[in-house]
């Protein structure tokens, strides 16, 4: 068997390895990248996030959670927007993805303005951006200069994404693959404040077996809105500010109150407890989240002359 000490030299060899990947991929993207080929190209965007905002409020939450599991795949080259058999999209892992049309209207306003100029990976990360903004966030520079990739394989979802069911070990091995630190997972966690779950992500904790860390009120009133681990039922994530990128996430799982098992160990895991803890004060959260997503939007971008400037999101050219 490997020595502990071993483990653990591995696993941070394995970050700072990464971490200087990520440090290379940043240097290649430009912060106000379209100064000159498209300079209204941020207020654009934000313009009709908040359009859509206003239309319906979980594009918030859904526009977020595609930038993570677009990120996570392949890096960030918009390969989770592609439609089509046995895309990103179509895996299990992805099947409550939302805010696709929201990322079409945006780019079809970013297209009228300035044609086959801007990606869709591109328009995403500063989409995420705003999410956050308008929910009560603070802002964080997005670089750009990603291209679209050309390849999407649902097989690759789940061997990238962590499940529900990981506890803090699983956790931290997957975001190190990726070059994020413990801290920097927990922070991005985060975006766990908006936005909801579902009944199946709860499999390890309110069925069989039953989680017996979890309190038993909580246990009985998810209980009885998922009676079975196929029941539809969203299940709102925050309870108290579902709508408002705020702290309460962080304070849910300080309480006992997370709801999936990646959420709540953060808190019961002796190695990450302190991260969560610096959150619960709004302040060090929207610094640290904002310079997690910084460091997540840089993982792996697809740079000129690789991939294309997609004319369509949902589409190759």
């Amino acid at each position: 068997m490997d020595h502990p000490h071993r483990a653990s030299l591995l696993a941070l060899l394995i970050v700072v390895v990464l971490a200087v990947s990520v440090s290379s991929a940043e240097g290649q993207l430009v912060y106000r990248y379209y100064k000159q080929s498209c300079p209204n190209v941020e207020k654009i965007i934000h313009k009709e996030v908040l359009k859509q905002f206003k239309k319906d409020p979980t594009i918030a939450p859904g526009i977020l959670r595609l930038i993570f599991h677009d990120c996570f795949v392949r890096g960030c080259d918009a390969s989770v927007l592609l439609a089509g058999k046995d895309t990103e999209r179509t895996s299990l892992t992805n099947a409550n993805l939302h805010g696709f049309e929201a990322i079409d209207a945006i780019k079809a306003a970013v297209e009228k303005a300035c044609p086959n100029t801007v990606s869709c990976a591109d328009i995403l990360a500063y989409a995420s951006r705003d999410t956050v903004r308008i929910t009560g966030g603070s802002s964080w520079k997005v670089y750009g200069g990603r291209r679209d990739g050309l390849i999407s394989n649902a097989v690759e979802v789940a061997q990238n994404l962590p499940p529900s069911t990981a506890k803090v070990p699983e956790l931290v091995a997957t975001f190190a693959q990726k070059g994020l630190t413990p801290q920097q997972m927990v922070d991005l966690s985060g975006s766990h404040t908006l936005g909801v779950t579902h009944c199946v992500h709860l499999r390890d904790r309110i069925f069989t077996p039953i989680d017996p860390t979890m309190p038993k009120s909580l246990l009985k009133q998810l209980q009885r809105v998922c009676p079975k681990i196929t029941s539809p039922t969203p299940l709102v994530i925050d309870r108290l500010t579902p709508h408002k990128f705020d702290t309460q996430y962080y304070q849910n799982i300080a309480s006992g109150q997370g709801l999936m098992t990646s959420d709540q160990d953060l808190f019961n895991d002796d190695s990450t407890r302190r991260f969560v803890v610096k959150n619960l004060k709004h302040g060090n959260f929207i610094h640290r989240f904002g310079k997690a997503m910084i460091a997540m939007t840089n993982i792996e971008p697809t740079i000129a002359p690789d991939g294309e400037i997609r004319r369509r999101c949902q589409f190759l050219n």
